[in-house]
């Protein structure tokens, strides 16, 4: 139920905050964060067990599909929408949203929805400056 919510919280909130005349621009980076997200899950949470996602009765592969389609992808659209050009402002930008990134996965974590085997939220700080920076590369390379 609460992957739901959220998941309606988050693309509520990205219909609000993105540019709709910047749509084109904003769908591949959609894409990526879907792509990479899910890759993830498919490896750490489906392959490797370490760590899955709690929402009876939905079965956890379809669960981390949900997530990386609902969740990831629009605050990867909402990253991008409003990247700084400025080196400086970026490096700021980019620790702020690997903070805000990793804050949301401790709520899921703390409340039980997400359950850690032998994953830590380091190695979800790498994940997230990695697939931020992929993000900011796939959107300078397109521009």
């Amino acid at each position: 139920m609460w992957y739901i919510v959220f998941s309606i919280f988050t693309t509520t909130l990205t219909i609000f905050l993105i540019d709709k005349r910047k749509i084109n621009a904003l769908i591949p980076a959609y894409f990526l964060s879907s792509t990479v997200g899910y890759t993830l899950d498919m490896i750490f949470d489906v392959t490797l067990k370490y760590y899955y996602y709690v929402e009876a009765p939905i079965p956890n592969g379809v669960l981390s599909f949900l997530m990386e389609t609902l969740i990831g992808p629009p605050f990867g659209m909402i990253f991008i929408q409003y990247l700084p050009k400025n080196r400086k402002s970026y490096i700021l930008y980019l620790i702020v949203w690997t903070l805000l990134l990793t804050v949301i996965e401790a709520i899921f974590h703390i409340k039980g929805l997400l359950i850690y085997n032998k994953w830590n939220y380091l190695f979800s700080i790498i994940t997230y400056v990695f697939t931020l920076t992929a993000l900011t590369v796939q959107n300078k390379y397109l521009s």
